[in-house]
């Protein structure tokens, strides 16, 4: 853990003191990223649920908020555990301890195997993926005298062609190298599709990925008649739920940006018969900083505060009617404001729903945890950052 003092350490933060205090939500210095406690929590529901009618387990990617004490949250509402991306988030949850962390790309680097190959000895709940015999030989000799063997996954490429193996005999040769292991147990199977996640329309991301589940249907098969049927296949993610529940060879989805919301996941048409059911959960909070001209004003967050991967960050949903926000250099924003509304003042609040919560949120120490207009505590961002 990171000692006292840190600059992510919460007691450090400049809005600390209005933890409790009624009001203070309206207080915030800023920019300041907020999450909407209660929206959360119903979002955190209502994928349980989902999950519970589907038979499928949860373990939702902590790549969307890099957070602890958000992960205890979707843990505390029923996930079997979180997932992490990079070596950084997968150190940062296993020292916090987080239960069921499954590391969802294959770990090569040095530094990173030694240190979780350490965190495994003390305890630490930790299940690998992987994509190379070359990999798991690394990792057998980091293990070496371990008191027990680490689960580890196959990572099948389902065909974004990023991470994973690239063919069924592929995956059947990985999976029998790490059932011959003593220092790694084979535990289960991972395809994931990311670019799918974010195709608009549902019918054509439906199929799009049918050829994708295919591959996998065919993978599970082979290893089914090879005498090696994963005990656990887990994948999926907030854009192909709906799809993934259909098929049913999940026994477990890896979706994430659900518990938050953005932009870029609501304008994906999430299910064929109903609207999002998600609500926003996540805003950056800013404040004006100008008001001179007179069709625009200025606040406080830009490229510095904002990701820039996707559709435009808007102005909270009935915040300012008719607002519209742009990017207006590093430091700034630019809020655009119907002729018939009043605009803004300087130094008004201007909630933000971003744009990409991933990386937006990777641009901060903190999130504020609001419950109305109360700022009930602060949660470091602690798996943020690529070291």
């Amino acid at each position: 853990m990171r000692n006292s003092g840190s600059p992510r350490d919460p007691r450090q933060s400049i809005n600390a003191g209005l933890i409790g205090v009624p009001g203070g939500a309206l207080k915030l210095t800023t920019p300041a990223l907020v999450i909407d406690l209660a929206a959360m929590r119903e979002n955190l529901r209502r994928m349980m649920r989902q999950c519970r009618d589907a038979g499928m387990a949860l373990r939702p990617h902590g790549k969307t908020h890099k957070c602890s004490a958000i992960a205890r949250e979707q843990i505390a509402a029923g996930a079997v555990g979180i997932c992490a991306t990079t070596g950084r988030e997968a150190i940062a949850y296993a020292q916090a301890r987080l239960p069921g962390l499954l590391v969802t790309t294959p770990i090569v680097q040095r530094a990173h195997i030694e240190t979780l190959a350490a965190l495994h000895r003390t305890g630490a709940d930790i299940t690998l993926v992987f994509d190379t015999i070359q990999n798991i030989t690394e990792w057998e000799v980091a293990l070496t005298g371990a008191e027990r063997a680490m689960p580890a996954f196959v990572d099948l490429d389902l065909g974004m062609e990023r991470t994973g193996v690239a063919s069924v005999a592929a995956a059947v040769e990985l999976a029998q190298r790490l059932r011959q292991s003593s220092a790694l147990a084979y535990a289960g199977l991972q395809g994931y599709s990311g670019r799918v996640q974010h195709i608009l329309p549902f019918a054509e991301r439906r199929r799009v990925y049918l050829g994708q589940i295919e591959r996998l249907r065919h993978t599970l098969a082979a290893l089914m008649a090879a005498g090696l049927q994963p005990p656990v296949v887990s994948g999926g993610g907030t854009g192909t739920f709906a799809i993934d529940v259909e098929h049913g060879l999940y026994t477990e989805s890896q979706a994430g940006s659900y518990a938050l919301m953005d932009v870029d996941y609501d304008v994906v048409e999430l299910f064929p018969d109903r609207a999002n059911p998600y609500r926003f959960a996540l805003y950056l909070r800013t404040s004006v900083v100008s008001a001179n001209q007179p069709h625009h004003v200025s606040i406080n967050a830009g490229f510095k505060s904002l990701s820039t991967d996707g559709p435009l960050p808007r102005v909270r949903s009935g915040h300012w009617p008719g607002a519209t926000y742009d990017f207006f250099g590093d430091e700034f924003g630019l809020i655009a404001v119907a002729e018939r509304i009043k605009r803004p003042a300087v130094g008004d609040l201007v909630d933000i729903e971003v744009s990409h919560c991933d990386p937006t949120i990777n641009l901060h120490d903190y999130v504020h945890v609001l419950d109305g207009d109360t700022v009930v505590d602060i949660w470091p961002v602690d798996a943020r950052g690529v070291l």
